[in-house]
């Protein structure tokens, strides 16, 4: 008996995309990522598109809609508390080479070194009244938690959907070895 479904739409390439039915769990759409929820990403850097360090390395992603920070103005923690209720979350199994991984990991601890210091600064400087010393460390605190957040992510969430995730941050390299992504409507 035949599996033959006159009904099924095409699975061929058009103008150059791939059909998301067709393809696997992620494509390129221009300088985006573009992937199924819970998908494993090639065994490559998402950076240059070398060999990946094993193991892969299981993430996960959060994102909620951008006029949500608008909620900062009124009141932090009214944010913090409609924000974790309305994120959405996906899994991703990513891949990062040694020299990827190992910048990260050097941004990670220069940055938990950075704020270590602003806080011992901070709180030394309490007991002496040293404002300009107080000011010091609160800039380091400040300036190491925001180097360590751009230094230690690895791709951004532009957007949490149903059917796909869209990620920003991969290398042009990886993204050229993936399928366009054409979706269907």
């Amino acid at each position: 008996m035949s599996t033959f479904n006159p009904y099924e739409p095409p699975k061929a390439r058009l103008d150059g995309a791939v059909r998301m039915d067709a393809a696997g769990d992620c494509w390129r759409d221009g300088k985006q990522l573009v992937v199924r929820p819970g998908c494993t990403l090639p065994d490559r850097c998402i950076k240059c598109n070398e060999p990946a360090e094993h193991p892969l390395q299981s993430r996960r992603f959060y994102w909620h809609h951008p006029a949500l920070y608008l909620l900062v103005l009124v009141n932090l923690l009214i944010y913090l508390i409609i924000a974790l209720i309305v994120r959405r979350k996906t899994p991703v199994t990513v891949g990062l080479c040694k020299r990827h991984n190992d910048r990260r990991r050097i941004a990670i601890m220069l940055a938990t070194v950075g704020s270590l210091i602003g806080l011992v600064l901070m709180f030394a400087a309490s007991g002496d009244k040293a404002g300009l010393l107080i000011l010091t460390g609160g800039v380091l605190l400040l300036a190491s938690l925001i180097a360590g957040i751009v230094g230690g992510r690895v791709m951004v969430v532009s957007r949490i959907g149903e059917n796909y995730t869209r990620f920003r941050g991969c290398g042009p390299a990886f993204l050229a070895s993936l399928p366009t992504f054409y979706r269907t409507r």
